[in-house]
C-alpha cells in the first residue's frame, strides 16, 4: 500500500524526527484503529505499545477488528495526546496543544507462541511498569485466546501543535485573559479489589507510575 503521508493542512506542524516519534510512543496507551469492512468504516480504540520498531495492538481473537487485521486488511492507526487548551481571545482562534501520530499499512498477526509471549510481555511492561515481575506467567491457553497484531511504523505522519494563541491584531486590545491551560494524565489513589483476601497496601511502584 502506498500512501501520500504528507500533511496538507498546517504543514508547518509536521515533525519527521525520530525524537518526536518516540516521545509520542512512550506515552501512548490507546490507539484508534480505522478499517473498512464490507464498505462500512470502523474506528475502534485498542491498547497499544511500541516494540521492535513496530506498534503492538492488543485484542481478542474473537474481535472482528482483529480478524480483519490478521487477514491483511489495510488500516490506519492513530495516536493522539492532548497536552493543553489554547485559550485565545476569540472562539475561532482557540485550540489545543496536541501530539498525533498516524500510521498506514497492513498489520501482522503474531502466531508463533514464543514471539507472541514476548510481545505480550512488552505490552505489559509498557502499560503496567514493574507489574509483571510479581504476577504468574500467562498460560498457553490464555496466550492463544489473545490476539496481538504488530503494525509497521515505516509510513507515518506526525503532527505537533504547541504554539501560542494567534489572535487577530484587533483582538489584542480586548481585556480578555489569553494563554495556555496545560493538561496531563494523573493517577488517583489505588482502590483495592473487593475480593482482596489479605491486608495488603498497594506497592510503591503503582503509587509512582509515570504520568502520561
Amino acid at each position: 500500500m502506498t500512501i501520500e503521508n504528507k500533511l496538507r493542512r498546517s504543514p508547518h506542524k509536521e515533525r519527521s524526527d525520530f525524537a518526536a516519534r518516540e516521545a509520542i510512543l512512550k506515552r501512548a496507551i490507546v490507539a484508534h484503529v480505522g478499517i473498512t469492512i464490507d464498505e462500512q468504516p470502523y474506528v475502534l480504540p485498542v491498547l497499544c505499545a511500541p516494540h521492535n520498531n513496530e506498534l503492538l495492538l492488543h485484542g481478542s481473537t474473537a474481535s472482528r477488528l482483529f480478524k480483519a487485521l490478521a487477514s491483511g486488511t489495510p488500516a490506519c492507526v492513530t495516536i493522539t495526546l492532548v497536552d493543553g487548551l489554547v485559550l485565545a481571545r476569540s472562539t475561532f482562534h482557540s485550540s489545543m496543544h496536541y501530539q498525533s501520530l498516524m500510521a498506514f499499512g497492513h498489520g501482522r498477526e503474531l502466531i508463533e507462541l514464543d514471539e507472541k509471549r514476548l510481545a505480550l510481555q512488552a505490552l505489559s511492561d509498557h502499560l503496567f511498569p514493574h507489574r509483571r515481575a510479581e504476577l504468574r506467567k500467562s498460560t498457553e491457553q490464555e496466550i492463544k485466546a489473545t490476539s496481538v497484531v504488530s503494525f509497521p511504523l515505516d509510513q507515518i505522519t506526525i503532527k505537533v501543535s504547541d504554539g501560542q494563541p494567534k489572535d487577530d491584531k484587533e483582538d489584542l486590545e480586548a481585556q480578555i485573559w489569553a494563554g495556555i491551560l496545560p493538561m496531563q494524565t494523573i493517577y488517583g489513589n489505588p482502590i483495592p479489589a473487593e475480593d482482596l483476601k489479605f491486608d495488603l497496601t498497594a506497592p510503591e511502584y503503582i503509587k509512582n507510575w509515570p504520568l502520561r
